[in-house]
């Protein structure tokens, strides 16, 4: 079974040699490795360069942020099951061997997502595994992407990923395939470590709120619950930070995840 992994990068060179040594630790025989650069100007490159089938995956230009990266790569993509890994997370050891495994047994299956484990990069930072889940979406994407892994001729079936949405483009993509009865499974394996930051840090977007009343999910009244929540959160973040550092913040974020009814 040929698998492809796409990873979408941009200046990325202090983690992706993490990431492309955690790809090539799989000793997976059939692997291609994409990686679809957006016009770095550090040392991505020379770091691609020490992997040689990752070389020749290579793509570097321009683009439109991080989901138009991630749909070249994957029109570039010849294998069956298509992985899409960001340049500063890491897969765990046999991720690829247990999803395969999961693929061969279950033919129909057109998607497989699995657990994350989201830690801070510091001393004592904060950790939580993060499960997914398709019970919770109404409230947001609570299926772990970069733990997804799909079959290929599902993206010809529901199309790419919508560049029009900046950060909610996989949940919109997510939603599109359980509308389209995509067969899906769901396990409780950690497939990826993942350092926080990003888009996950924050329970609200515009983007969310757009795709969850495209989709019927929620009345006005809860999105705006959601974002006073959301606004009254950030404030805090900020305050904690400027008073008492980034420590108390780390424990503050800690809460935040254990909270998480799919965790």
């Amino acid at each position: 079974m040929k698998i492809t992994v796409i990873i979408p990068t941009f200046n990325s060179a202090q983690t992706l040699d993490d990431t492309l040594r955690s790809i090539m630790s799989q000793n997976w025989p059939d692997l291609e490795i994409n990686v679809q650069d957006g016009g770095s100007r550090d040392d991505t490159k020379v770091i691609v360069g020490k992997y040689p089938l990752a070389l020749s995956g290579w793509q570097s230009e321009p683009d439109h942020g991080l989901y138009d990266a991630m749909n070249k790569g994957i029109s570039r993509a010849t294998g069956e099951i298509v992985a899409i890994l960001n340049s500063d997370d890491i897969w765990m050891p046999n991720a690829l061997g247990r999803v395969a495994e999961v693929f061969s047994r279950n033919p129909d299956v057109g998607m497989v997502s699995g657990s994350i484990k989201v830690w801070e990069d510091v001393p004592g930072g904060a950790h939580v595994v993060l499960r997914s889940s398709l019970l919770h979406l109404r409230k947001g994407m609570t299926v772990q992407h970069p733990a997804t892994f799909v079959r290929r001729d599902v993206y010809e079936r529901v199309g790419l990923f919508d560049i029009r949405y900046r950060i909610g483009a996989d949940y919109d993509f997510v939603l599109r395939c359980l509308k389209a009865n995509i067969p899906w499974m769901i396990l409780s394996d950690i497939l990826v470590r993942m350092r926080a930051g990003g888009k996950g840090g924050s329970t609200f977007s515009m983007d969310d709120w757009r795709i969850r009343r495209s989709y019927k999910l929620s009345s006005s009244v809860i999105e705006i619950i959601t974002c006073a929540t959301s606004f009254v959160r950030h404030v805090i973040r900020q305050f904690m930070v400027k008073v008492f550092g980034k420590k108390v913040l780390s424990a503050f974020r800690r809460h935040l995840w254990h909270k998480r009814t799919y965790r």
